[in-house]
């Protein structure tokens, strides 16, 4: 990818989605277990459209993007 910011971006919406996963996991009241996975849930919806807005500024190849 060209641009950095782009990249950063995408960087850490895909690694907060394993890192929400495991700390929620590791929580001991249901309730915070589920919080998190939700804000999991969000980043990869957050994921997702980097990604697809990638594709349309050709900063993501469309056979790597899918």
């Amino acid at each position: 990818m060209r641009d950095f910011g782009f990249k950063d971006q995408v960087t850490r919406s895909g690694l907060s989605i394993p890192s929400n996963i495991a700390e929620g996991i590791e929580r001991s009241l249901p309730a915070d277990c589920i919080k998190f996975l939700r804000y999991a849930k969000g980043s990869c919806g957050e994921l997702r459209t980097q990604v697809y807005i990638g594709m349309e500024i050709d900063y993501i190849q469309r056979e790597i993007g899918r």
